[in-house]
């Protein structure tokens, strides 16, 4: 009598990844309908400066915030991809999109009350409110595109390593010139406040990534 065998199969459950994109994109759905003129200003922010000037003094708004969950989901899905594409995590686990959105969170969140207390210290408070809000547009502005280029990755089976390295290069260097476009609208303010700004540049744009990367390649 031939012998019965069991194979073990594993089933992948991508079901939370299909209701995150669609809870995504009802957020900017929602963001277009009930504000819709700050979200065209700030659709625009690659070409003007609108945005910048007409909503730079507010406080954190819901439409702020909406932007910045969708950033941190977008940079988080964007890092399990390419991770999971050099062969360090699962692109379909739960567990690590978690893992890696709770880190950006506390890294982003801690960095902030640094900033602020800094800023604060020196007596930089309106300043550094405006250089952070020039910075953080920016990079809510490359997550809402980030979330698209995340759509379509992960439902992409493979792709080679080189464009991996590609898309990190892009994803830097992006960051980089929109870092530099914001330096140079404040440089009056920064050339007056040099030291200040050398100080913050070191420690809290170079050194938190450095020892973030230091970290995450030992452990």
């Amino acid at each position: 009598m031939n012998e019965l065998q069991l194979i073990e199969r594993a089933v992948q459950d991508n079901s939370w990844v299909a209701f995150l994109f669609i809870g995504c994109f009802l957020l900017i759905v929602i963001l277009k309908s009930v504000f819709e003129k700050q979200f065209n200003d700030f659709t625009g922010l690659i070409y003007t400066d609108k945005y910048i000037k007409l909503y730079s003094e507010g406080n954190l708004s819901w439409f702020s915030m909406i932007l910045i969950f969708l950033q941190l989901v977008s940079y988080s899905l964007f890092i399990q991809i390419v991770l999971s594409n050099l062969g360090y995590v699962q692109k379909h686990s739960f567990v690590y999109f978690a893992q890696i959105f709770i880190f950006l969170l506390f890294f982003i969140s801690l960095k902030y009350l640094v900033e602020k207390s800094i800023a604060r210290l020196f007596g930089i408070q309106d300043f550094y409110n405006r250089f952070l809000f020039q910075k953080a547009s920016y990079k809510m502005y490359l997550g809402l595109g980030l979330l698209f280029l995340t759509f379509i990755l992960y439902y992409l089976n493979s792709f080679p390593d080189s464009l991996t390295y590609l898309l990190i290069g892009i994803f830097l260097i992006l960051n980089f010139v929109f870092y530099l476009i914001s330096c140079r609208i404040f440089q009056k303010e920064i050339i007056s406040n040099l030291f200040y700004f050398i100080l913050y540049l070191c420690t809290l744009e170079i050194a938190p990534y450095y020892f973030t990367y230091y970290w995450l390649t030992k452990y």
